[in-house]
């Protein structure tokens, strides 16, 4: 939340009285009021409350499903006593992926990451947000590539938060992220870590998105990245275990962009992804106790992990 203390608000009142620019005024109007966070209600999805599943079955060992937050944030980093139980008896952390800076290295290269032939960034968004990109690419003592992809420069723009900021992410701030934290105690307990998807898997899943799309997404961010950012309480609701209202989140994110954008997004990112996982998390389960940890938006809904599970026979008990 954004304060304006009394000598900030005196500075602003003799810069106001030199300014010429309407729209100057406005931002310095807006810079002083408090953000209120956004607040959806909560969509009407299966396993849409909860942050830690068990899961039993023919085949298999007694396993678990954890939702986890990409934020970092500090509330969210040690986990909650039934679920440091269950990664206690689990023999296996299976994660969505395990980072290795090497193989990255030869993925995320300037040849896949830049557009073929003579088209240019300027060409896929247009005039008007290139020339909006390159302002805010100047505030960072940079400029542009004309010719990277649209999905890299929304990536870089915070694209991988989908237009949402922490409502109090500095008040709350940590140095670290919560999956290397599970890692981290992983690895004191001599435990086996695996990963569910690929690194070249996790690149394609914005490189594989059509251009235009990329560019519908590109160009939405830009437009949204001009003024203040929209707030959430994601780290709360994460907390709360209400995945409905952070599934809400997502959906409203969705809603800004073109229908066939969204419904290209919401495949790559989050259905096509459940199938993966589920898929090969149930091996790891049928020799290991395995402690799964992804990302909450996975969970729920009749196309989330927990409900593919379900789909497969076997039986899934909220434990938190």
């Amino acid at each position: 939340m954004l304060k304006c203390p009394s000598g900030q608000a005196a500075g602003l009142r003799r810069a106001t009285a030199v300014l010429t620019g309407l729209a100057m005024a406005a931002a310095l109007s807006a810079a002083c009021t408090p953000v209120k966070p956004f607040v959806p209600e909560p969509s009407e999805v299966p396993h849409g409350q909860g942050r830690l599943w068990q899961v039993e079955g023919p085949g298999i060992e007694t396993s678990y499903v954890f939702a986890t937050l990409d934020w970092p944030d500090k509330r969210v980093l040690e986990l909650p006593p039934t679920a440091a139980e269950a990664f206690g008896k689990a023999e296996v952390l299976a994660v969505e992926g395990i980072g290795d800076r090497y193989l990255r290295a030869e993925i995320y290269t300037e040849e896949n990451m830049e557009l073929s032939g003579d088209q240019t960034l300027e060409d896929l968004i247009g005039a008007r947000s290139y020339g909006i990109l390159t302002w805010h690419m100047k505030q960072r003592q940079r400029r542009p590539n004309g010719k990277v992809k649209p999905w890299v420069m929304w990536y870089y723009l915070g694209g991988e938060h989908f237009g949402f900021s922490e409502y109090e992410s500095y008040e709350n701030r940590a140095y670290e992220y919560q999956i290397s934290r599970l890692e981290s105690r992983a690895e004191e307990a001599d435990m086996e870590i695996v990963g569910l998807m690929t690194e070249q898997e996790y690149f394609d899943i914005y490189d594989k998105i059509p251009l235009d799309q990329q560019a519908d997404m590109l160009k939405v961010r830009l437009d949204r990245y001009e003024g203040l950012p929209p707030q959430t309480k994601r780290g709360q609701f994460y907390l709360d275990g209400d995945l409905a209202r952070l599934d809400a989140i997502w959906r409203e994110y969705l809603s800004w962009l073109q229908p066939a954008t969204a419904a290209t997004l919401n495949a790559r990112r989050i259905t096509d992804r459940n199938l993966v996982m589920a898929e090969r998390m149930v091996p790891w389960m049928q020799k290991h106790s395995t402690f799964v940890a992804v990302d909450s938006l996975n969970l729920p809904g009749e196309k989330g992990i927990i409900s593919l599970l379900e789909g497969r026979g076997f039986t899934v008990t909220r434990l938190q």
